[in-house]
């Protein structure tokens, strides 16, 4: 009886002891472990977009990216889809306009489960570097109304890996408006001032308003068009941009292009011929902002 209350203090010592040195060292290296991660999560941030800051918006999932100023320049988000040997870890950057900056694919010492020599090639930059510039549906396979060659023998992981970030922009784009910049379409203020929550601000200089800023969404041709622009108290466009896009390529993306955007500045353009229903959708969506909001000015 002796030798088993023996054995069982000595056990509960060890035990206790153990307990201890493990919280220490656990005390001593979290910290680290935790610091560590958080370059690791950066450094994959920055990969995809350039960028000075990221502020977390969706745990883990989407982050507004700043330059040193603390200015908007984009978002960047992960996802998830499911390739041929399992979850394909993604990590995409958008710019203000919704193109794709950059795309990280998780490594196989980060879980990812392809077929070495097939699946896998989606690591490859050749495939990787089709993404950049791509908005929408550009991002989609050629074979599925798209822009990006599969590669060969592995359609399903090139697949996977295209509508997963196509589902991402469709689900993440929406907060490029939001982390829009009034100061991109009015850089002459000195500050804005928020009236309506992602819609409005005032663009004042010292004390005085010198004009306006709007951030909307209209309906194109082919998908919605985000667009922001700055008015004056004359009631002119300091600036115009459309910040998402995905009308027919060679057609409708018409009014992305400086030669149709910058007439915005002199007067309200006419339609343009071929792309009538993407571009009057875009100068109506204007007017009627520039009708609804002009009380706010002096």
């Amino acid at each position: 009886m002796t030798g088993t209350r023996f054995m069982v203090i000595t056990l509960f010592c060890v035990a206790l002891v153990c307990s201890v040195i493990l919280s220490f060292v656990y005390s001593y290296t979290a910290p680290r472990i935790e610091e560590t991660r958080g370059q690791l999560m950066l450094s994959g941030l920055q990969e995809v977009i350039k960028a000075a800051e990221f502020k977390e918006v969706i745990p883990e999932t989407l982050w507004q990216a700043l330059d040193t100023s603390g200015k908007a320049v984009g978002v960047v988000f992960r996802v998830f889809p499911q390739g041929y040997g399992g979850l394909i870890p993604i990590t995409v950057g958008l710019d203000l306009e919704g193109a794709v900056t950059g795309i990280r694919i998780a490594s196989a010492a980060e879980g990812l489960n392809e077929t070495p020599g097939l699946g896998a090639k989606i690591l490859e930059d050749d495939f990787r570097g089709q993404f950049i510039g791509k908005t929408g549906k550009g991002v989609l396979l050629t074979k599925d109304g798209g822009e990006i060659d599969a590669i060969t023998a592995a359609t399903i992981s090139s697949r996977a890996v295209c509508n997963g970030i196509g589902q991402g922009i469709d689900r993440f784009r929406e907060y490029l408006c939001e982390s829009f910049d009034p100061a991109c379409v009015f850089p002459d203020a000195s500050g804005f001032i928020k009236i309506i929550k992602d819609t409005l601000w005032l663009a004042v200089a010292g004390n005085d308003t010198i004009g306006f800023v709007v951030c909307g969404s209209t309906r194109g041709y082919a998908d919605r068009i985000d667009y922001a622009f700055g008015v004056t108290i004359k009631s002119r466009i300091k600036d115009i941009k459309v910040v998402f896009a995905n009308e027919t390529p060679g057609i409708g993306d018409v009014i992305q292009s400086e030669a149709f955007l910058g007439k915005f500045k002199t007067k309200i353009p006419d339609a343009v011929s071929g792309a009538t229903i993407s571009s009057q959708a875009l100068i109506k969506a204007v007017k009627d902002d520039i009708a609804r909001f002009k009380e706010y000015l002096p």
